[in-house]
């Protein structure tokens, strides 16, 4: 077979990662043919992180009593919000220091189809287990996926299954389960359905050690009709049941479809994939797999038709650069003014993606961003400056510049090499004057950057 160009495999490292390939992913997927480049990407998955936990992980959570004092809520509340960033920051520094783009990739997809906002758990901990139960499941079994989010405590905070019980059910997650998680909005179930599950879904509490249990006394244990079969369903049913249903692998594969290869779906292509989807038993890894061997995916047509999320732009950008902060938390700032503030989606849908990234208010935030690495590149490489120094406001962002030998090789690449790298396509014409001062910026400072 032959082996792929370069500007495929540069597609693939940026459809799969985190928007921008370093050298580095380039290199390890050069002189394979195309289905073991795939192969490699997807045998790379590790579904671990890399960084250690935060150390208030090894602690119990603290909890707000109603006998505080107003300085004990107080300092409750400082805690909480220093935990909440230590929680954002940490994450950056995942995406930074991933040997695998990969897999911070579909955990950052996952994260945006299973939302969970701290605004409303508060309670870091929880989001943290969130978040490593969608990487480990993020490659694997959607039905697996779909139970442990189901019952994970910070998706019963975020959607209210601990405040529902029989008599009184609250409908939030049940009806996100079908309207987001599983079938798409007014797809095959009725309110009806939507109560009954609630009936399911009643009667898990905290106890006192924070733990989530079924409180009998508060679940309703009566018969329930659901998609027109009668039971005394729990939570587990009702999600066996959905699963049942041929729509849930169309859905879900349409939203990854839109993710990873295309903002146009082709419908023929998705009954393909869904149905190779549904008969594998919902694993992840052979829907990815044939989706990236897929005609659609593989068309230069479709090269450069992504615009990249703030996430993308802010870790990819300074992956490819070299520049690594030394604390990653002050990225937080940068993800609230581009639009996507990690564990804090704007509602249960999520962020929606596409070209709404590159609205008039996002686009120039976008730019000033760019400016900014761009300028710290030039102080560090100015010749005048003797190898150059940063300003403070630079290294509080980027450290003390660039940080290894590939970061070195990478600024001493020829101008047409470095385009290869930076740009998803070729591009049309020259920009114009972008204010500039290094071959780097020039090439971020173009709209095709904001592509992948």
């Amino acid at each position: 077979m032959a082996i792929p160009t370069t500007d495929e495999i540069h597609h693939l490292a940026a459809r799969t990662g985190l928007g921008t390939p370093t050298q580095t992913e380039m290199n390890v997927l050069a002189g394979l043919t195309y289905d073991q480049a795939v192969d490699r990407l997807l045998g790379g998955f590790t579904g671990k992180a890399v960084m250690a936990p935060p150390d208030w992980m090894s602690v119990p959570p603290a909890r707000r009593t109603a006998n505080m004092t107003d300085e004990e809520k107080m300092a409750f509340q400082r805690l909480q919000g220093a935990n909440s960033r230590d929680l954002k920051g940490w994450w950056y520094g995942e995406m930074l220091n991933t040997t695998s783009p990969f897999t911070e990739s579909m955990t950052l997809f996952w994260h945006n189809h299973f939302t969970s906002s701290l605004k409303k758990v508060k309670t870091p901990n929880l989001l943290f287990l969130q978040n490593a139960t969608l990487r480990t499941h993020a490659l694997g079994n959607f039905g697996d996926m779909l139970r442990a989010v189901t019952f994970d405590p910070a998706m019963m905070v975020y959607l209210d299954t601990v405040n529902s019980k029989a008599g009184a059910p609250n409908e939030n997650f049940a009806r996100e389960l079908m309207e987001l998680f599983t079938l798409g909005e007014g797809q095959g179930y009725t309110e009806d359905d939507i109560r009954e599950a609630a009936r399911a879904f009643t009667g898990w509490r905290f106890d006192a050690d924070r733990q989530l249990v079924l409180k009998a006394r508060a679940h309703d244990k009566g018969q329930k009709l659901f998609f027109g079969r009668r039971g005394n369903f729990d939570g587990d049913d009702i999600i066996d049941i959905l699963l049942e249903q041929p729509r849930v692998a169309e859905y879900i594969t349409e939203k990854v479809w839109l993710n990873f290869v295309s903002a146009t779906p082709n419908l023929a292509e998705i009954a393909r994939l869904a149905t190779l989807f549904r008969d594998s038993g919902y694993e992840l890894k052979p829907l990815m797999r044939a989706m990236f061997l897929s005609d659609t995916f593989r068309d230069p047509a479709t090269q450069g038709t992504l615009v990249k999320s703030p996430t993308d732009l802010v870790v990819g950008t300074l992956r490819l650069v070299g520049f690594i902060p030394p604390d990653p938390s002050v990225l937080l700032a940068q993800g609230q003014n581009l639009g996507q503030e990690l564990f804090d989606p704007p509602d249960v849908k999520g962020w929606p993606g596409g070209v709404d990234w590159i609205n008039t208010a996002a686009l120039p935030a976008r730019y000033e961003w760019l400016r900014s690495i761009s300028n710290a590149i030039d102080q560090v490489t100015a010749p005048v400056r003797g190898g150059g120094r940063m300003s403070r406001a630079s290294r509080r962002i980027f450290g003390e510049g660039l940080k290894s030998e590939e970061a070195a090789a990478f600024m001493a690449m020829p101008p047409a090499l470095m385009a290869e790298l930076m740009l998803p396509i070729p591009r049309a014409a020259s920009p114009g004057t972008t204010g500039a001062k290094n071959p780097v910026g020039e090439l971020m400072l173009d709209p095709v950057f904001q592509l992948k």
